[in-house]
């Protein structure tokens, strides 16, 4: 694990998030943000240390499984049974991270697929995950050419 110490303007590193959509916004944080030190400070620069990106898209998944879920029962019971829901596909699995994290998006992008034929409102919360999906997926786009930047950022604090 690479570490960077004392400057606090690394938080912004884009190598410091998972998903393309907060490495992008990382990557324009990072450029208006100016050197700053801060004695003492360690960041790690791990891809999976971000608490805002871990939130904000376990928070994602879990209303979206408490919607699909509430298609089916009321929703004072999909969202108490959507962790739940969540959990059993990885326990029968048993694997790595990486696997888990494929297959629980894979069943979720197939429940999103069955789900935005539908003619009630769930289709609209299918169609958010693909919606975010694309914008993630656009969002890598974006971030190919700018490759070189993100080195050299990385490089300016000590990468």
């Amino acid at each position: 694990m690479r570490i960077i110490r004392d400057r606090e303007d690394a938080r912004w590193l884009p190598s410091r998030f998972h998903f393309a959509l907060f490495r992008l916004f990382a990557f324009l944080r990072m450029q208006f943000t100016k050197p700053r030190a801060r004695p003492g400070l360690l960041l790690a620069i791990d891809r999976d240390q971000s608490i805002i990106e871990a939130y904000a898209v376990a928070f994602w998944i879990f209303a979206t499984v408490s919607c699909f879920l509430s298609a089916f029962v009321s929703i004072y019971i999909a969202v108490p049974l959507a962790p739940v829901a969540m959990q059993i596909p990885l326990y029968i699995a048993g694997r790595g991270t990486r696997v888990n994290s494929i297959l629980l998006m894979s069943l979720i992008a197939a429940a999103a697929a069955y789900f935005a034929m539908q003619p009630s409102w769930i289709r609209f919360a299918a169609w958010q995950f693909f919606g975010a999906i694309a914008l993630n997926a656009i969002a890598a786009l974006i971030l190919l050419p700018l490759r070189e930047q993100v080195r050299k950022m990385e490089e300016r604090c000590g990468l």
